[in-house]
C-alpha cells in the first residue's frame, strides 16, 4: 500500500479549507482578508498592485506553483498571502505588501 507523503496532503488541505483569518506569528494584529469584490475595488482604486504582480514577485521569493492568492487587511495596511506549491510537494506562504511588493515573511 503507497502513502502520500505528508506535504502534498498539507498543501490539499490548505487549497480546501474554508477561508478563515490569518493570525501572523511575529505579528499580533489579526489578518482579515477581502472578498473577489472587495480585492478588485482595491486594484482599481490603485490602492494595491495587480494580483499577477503580486504573485511574481512571490514567485521570485519562493519559487514554485501559485495555489492561492488573497488579499488581506492587517491593520491599516494591505498584505497579499501568496501560497506557492514547490515541485517537491513542499507548500510556502508569502506575505507582501500590497502597494510595494516588499516581501515581509515566507513561512
Amino acid at each position: 500500500m503507497s502513502m502520500m507523503p505528508v506535504e502534498p496532503i498539507l498543501a490539499f488541505a490548505l487549497m480546501t479549507s474554508p477561508p478563515m483569518p490569518i493570525i501572523r506569528i511575529d505579528d499580533a494584529t489579526p489578518m482579515s482578508c477581502l472578498s473577489s469584490d472587495e480585492t478588485r475595488d482595491a486594484v482599481a482604486d490603485g490602492r494595491v498592485m495587480q494580483p499577477a504582480e503580486a504573485s511574481r514577485h512571490a514567485r521570485h521569493a519562493a519559487p514554485g506553483e501559485v495555489v492561492r492568492i488573497r488579499l488581506c487587511r492587517q491593520g491599516d495596511d494591505f498584505v497579499y498571502v501568496v501560497t506557492t506549491l514547490k515541485r517537491d510537494g513542499r507548500v510556502a506562504r508569502v506575505t507582501l505588501e500590497g502597494q510595494s511588493g516588499k516581501i515581509a515573511t515566507i513561512r
